[in-house]
């Protein structure tokens, strides 16, 4: 099986990241994220798709609500993009 997508791990503007819209989550959830990334940072990038000049969450939009809740201004990403193989 062929691998059709290709990875690129950066880190970019929090403001350029758009939810993908999960209606239900857990505010203390995401506090006790806000905890752990500031104790240890973010240890796993959030998962993002390119869609013109923003990025959508495809993965790890707990993490990227609690970044946005601690006030950071950029996060580590791994842009994802489908490479048509």
């Amino acid at each position: 099986m062929k691998n059709t997508s290709k990875e690129d791990i950066r880190e970019i503007k929090i403001d350029k990241i758009r939810p993908n819209y999960r209606l239900i989550y857990e505010e203390t959830a995401i506090l006790a994220l806000c905890d752990d990334i500031l104790c240890n940072g973010l240890q796993e990038p959030i998962v993002v798709e390119r869609v013109g000049n923003w990025f959508r969450i495809v993965d790890g939009e707990r993490r990227w609500r609690a970044c946005k809740k601690l006030g950071l201004l950029k996060v580590k990403v791994r842009i994802i993009e489908d490479t048509g193989e």
